[in-house]
């Protein structure tokens, strides 16, 4: 049986027309076309993989970018709050969603998809790409722990470790 080629690849490769709202060297944040909510948007990462521990690195910086994203969407959009998520999907392609919340529209698991028109997506796209965050970046330093050289435990020792373990 022949595979189908991954939406979301085909999206990342500029294959497929999507309504990009971000974009860095990781990834490629485009709104739902099937929104739960009003500027619902994916945040794809530009390798294709499925489970975020597959590339456990690269899955940060996507998660680094939803947040990102998220804040593009509260400033632009003044949701009531935004739920960032994971889940499975219809796509095997690792992404997040991010989910505005707004008075009248909760974008529950059971809440049938929004319809929308390719004109009002242009226009909630271009308020989230206008807004600029900026992402203060910190070194982060790594702490090497330093080994004792411990000395050989006797076999008292270890009976009683040994005992404490079963017993406790």
């Amino acid at each position: 049986m022949e595979q189908k080629p991954c939406i979301f690849c085909q999206i990342v490769a500029k294959r497929v027309p999507a309504k990009v709202v971000y974009e860095d060297e990781d990834c490629l944040s485009f709104l739902d076309i099937a929104p739960r909510s009003t500027g619902m948007c994916i945040v794809a990462a530009k390798k294709h993989y499925s489970e975020f521990d597959e590339d456990f690195e690269l899955s940060q910086k996507i998660f680094s970018s939803a947040l990102v994203v998220a804040e593009m969407i509260k400033q632009a959009l003044q949701p009531k709050a935004i739920s960032i998520a994971t889940m499975p999907s219809a796509v095997p392609h690792f992404h997040v969603r991010i989910y505005p919340f707004y008075e009248k529209e909760i974008p529950i698991g059971e809440a049938q998809p929004m319809e929308i028109t390719e004109q009002q997506l242009n226009e909630i796209a271009g308020k989230i790409k206008a807004i600029k965050v900026e992402v203060k970046k910190e070194p982060v330093e790594e702490v090497k722990e330093e080994r004792k050289e411990e000395k050989p435990r006797s076999k008292e020792e270890v009976y009683w470790m040994k005992r404490e373990m079963e017993i406790g």
